[in-house]
């Protein structure tokens, strides 16, 4: 708090006491424990005893000021914004952190701490945190829906609670995949040979902002090979790609077999069934 120290003078012509004689004494005006629009004046011990100076032609009263230092809990969050990468709707990201400190006089009384949005926070702030104490808030994006922005709500007995921890992140909604057709059957191949090919199509639909589709692999198994493959190692929401399976018993009568495609669609179409006699 600032205020103001004003030196009197009377209305006659006088000379500012600067710094204040012995017989002048200071006087300080508050209100309990808390400075109010407090004066601190410079006043004479007796009536008529003022610094006078008849040389002087006109009084001008001078002005200075004094810091009253801020009592209380005070709360310092260090970052204040937490921006995270892009995320796709149902991955927790790492956590990112913030610390919390006490920069105040009296001790910090924390009754929550809370987070809104996509985010989910963990903390080791303790009920009471002492003068010059500080504690770490973590923060996950955790996104279930659409809607990159929230934060983190603290509430205390600091005189700027509530305080916000902001947070903000893009999101994409998780790919997922289509395999059309979902089983395959051929007809009755040779032992030995090799059947011509039947096409599986792997589509990643559209759905609001969807990440792309990242295939890891595509496999078969049993009797069955991949005679072409157009998929890559990704594919862009809204585009397809084909797959070309045949047949290759190694034994007579009915071979079974899969063909698998991993990727990271949320609910993936794992596989196509694979059908086929040998003779």
């Amino acid at each position: 708090m600032i205020v103001s120290r004003r030196r009197l003078f009377s209305p006659e012509p006088f000379r500012l006491c600067s710094p204040c004689p012995p017989e002048y004494r200071l006087h300080r005006y508050a209100a309990g424990a808390r400075w109010t629009a407090v004066a601190l004046l410079c006043l004479a011990a007796s009536a008529g005893a003022a610094c006078h100076d008849s040389s002087s032609t006109s009084p001008t009263p001078t002005t200075t000021t004094t810091t009253v230092p801020a009592t209380g809990a005070a709360v310092t969050l260090a970052p204040t914004l937490l921006t995270f990468p892009l995320q796709t709707t149902g991955d927790p990201s790492p956590p990112q952190t913030s610390t919390l400190t006490n920069s105040g006089t009296e001790d910090l009384v924390i009754s929550s701490v809370v987070a809104g949005g996509n985010f989910v926070e963990m903390d080791n702030c303790i009920t009471t945190l002492p003068p010059g104490a500080a504690c770490t808030i973590s923060v996950v994006f955790v996104p279930l829906v659409l809607g990159s922005t929230g934060g983190v709500t603290i509430t205390d007995n600091a005189s700027t609670s509530p305080q916000t921890l902001t947070l903000s992140g893009p999101v994409v909604i998780a790919p997922s995949d289509n395999l059309s057709p979902l089983s395959l059957t051929f007809p009755n191949q040779r032992v030995g040979t090799t059947s011509s090919s039947q096409v599986v199509t792997l589509s990643s639909p559209i759905n609001g902002l969807s990440a792309p589709l990242m295939i890891t692999s595509i496999t078969t198994e049993g009797d069955f090979v991949i005679t072409s493959n157009s998929c890559g190692s990704s594919l862009v929401a809204g585009t397809s790609c084909a797959i070309a399976v045949a047949f290759t018993p190694t034994a007579p009568g009915t071979r079974t077999g899969l063909l698998a495609v991993f990727d990271n669609a949320r609910n993936p179409q794992r596989g196509v069934t694979l059908t086929g006699v040998g003779q």
